[in-house]
């Protein structure tokens, strides 16, 4: 039986990988989102402008300009469904990870217990084999034989 120690610190190693990762991933998602609504809020502070001039230049100036931003934030739509899509299977594979890591710390666990039980086997053979020795020494010492006590 091999020792699964070194197998379970890799795993986990890889584990540790793999969370850092996703954290990389939802910073980079939460950039994302914060620039879609900066942007967002500034479309709306133009509009707020926009309504309240009078200039026709300014009304067609900012429709262009919220048609240009419109397909902005699609691109930034496009972008965080990407990166969702990401994380989701990032966190998958950690799952994936994790359950093979507990598969290895269980049947080292078991075969701990295992090998814990064959010891109190043999210690108990020991001790009991130490008694009756024990048990013979006085025996003999009193002169008498096993089957006499009897």
């Amino acid at each position: 039986m091999a020792n699964l120690d070194p197998l379970i610190r890799f795993q986990k190693f890889k584990m540790d990988e793999k969370q850092r990762f996703i954290a990389k991933l939802f910073a980079e998602a939460e950039n994302i989102y914060n620039h879609k609504q900066r942007m967002l809020d500034e479309v709306m502070r133009e509009r707020g402008f926009a309504d309240k001039s009078m200039d026709p230049w300014v009304i067609t100036g900012f429709l262009g300009y919220q048609g240009l931003m419109k397909k902005r934030v699609a691109l930034i739509n496009k972008e965080i469904e990407r990166i969702e899509a990401r994380i989701a299977m990032a966190q998958d594979d950690l799952r994936d990870e994790f359950i093979e890591l507990k598969k290895f710390e269980i049947v080292q666990r078991r075969r701990l217990e295992r090998r814990a039980r064959e010891l109190a086997v043999l210690e108990a053979q020991m001790f009991d084999a130490i008694a009756i020795d024990g048990f013979r020494c006085r025996l003999a010492e009193e002169g008498l034989t096993a089957l006499e006590t009897v």
